[in-house]
């Protein structure tokens, strides 16, 4: 296949590439949120609690009782619900797109072996995980894109691999 063949496909891949670099490090920036939240939802209000204990139990106003169990309440059931969970559905999004990401970069390189037609497929192909993985997990804030960018745009995942397979950062 001649390269001005292969132009269209090459940008799609490297479109979705990017698409898949973005969306990957949006969900993990929504998962790193959602995983400190989901911890605090649960410590803030067991902390109340066993304050407003103390405060009981060293003759201060009975009604620091009420808040306790009001606390105590609220601690046990965030931790009941899981907090993590959304959490984990976030981290394991960004993972489907890291591997999808990785997967693009290795048929982009592997192009030069493949015909049109093989090379169509694989675009279709590729497209159609993305969509999947997009159509499956929930929509994130934007300011989670937002600090995706930043990261990204500072190099946090420019790197180059050495002759002997150790990462290292981007000169």
């Amino acid at each position: 296949m001649t390269e001005n063949d292969g132009s269209t496909y090459i940008a799609e891949l490297d479109r979705m590439y990017e698409d898949s670099n973005y969306s990957a490090q949006t969900y993990f920036e929504a998962a790193k949120s959602a995983d400190f939240w989901g911890k605090a939802i649960v410590f803030l209000p067991a902390l109340a609690a066993s304050a407003a204990s103390i405060l009981v139990a060293t003759g201060q106003s009975k009604q620091w009782g009420a808040v306790g169990a009001v606390a105590g309440a609220v601690a046990a059931t965030s931790a009941f619900l899981g907090s993590d969970r959304k959490a984990k559905s976030l981290r394991d999004a960004a993972n489907r797109f890291t591997a999808l990401r990785h997967m693009i970069r290795f048929e982009k390189a592997a192009c030069g072996t493949k015909n049109r037609e093989e090379i169509d497929q694989l675009v279709r192909s590729l497209r159609g995980e993305y969509n999947a993985i997009v159509a499956s997990n929930e929509l994130v804030a934007n300011r989670f894109f937002n600090r995706a960018h930043k990261r990204i745009v500072s190099g946090v995942l420019d790197y180059q691999v050495d002759e002997q397979g150790e990462r290292r950062e981007h000169d």
